[in-house]
């Protein structure tokens, strides 16, 4: 990437990160955006590695996943 191609870099991210939260949760506002955007990247084939949005997928639901271990941790199982 040159220098005169970050700015357009920025521009994007911002615009995706408008949409899509693709940042580390840090609030239960944030939480409760991503968790919908994620079922409907899903319904739209983003499960199927192969898909375009498969990536995308791929880290919101990681940083659901690293919201949910904190907030909602499991509990452990007795059997």
């Amino acid at each position: 990437m040159t220098a005169t191609e970050l700015p357009e870099l920025i521009r994007h991210y911002q615009a995706i990160c408008n949409a899509v939260p693709l940042y580390p949760i840090h609030s239960e506002v944030e939480y409760d955006r991503a968790v919908p955007i994620l079922n409907e990247l899903l319904d739209a084939g983003g499960a199927d590695e192969n898909n375009p949005l498969a990536r995308l997928v791929e880290m919101l639901g990681l940083f659901i996943h690293e919201y949910e271990k904190v907030h909602y941790p499991l509990e452990e199982s007795t059997h």
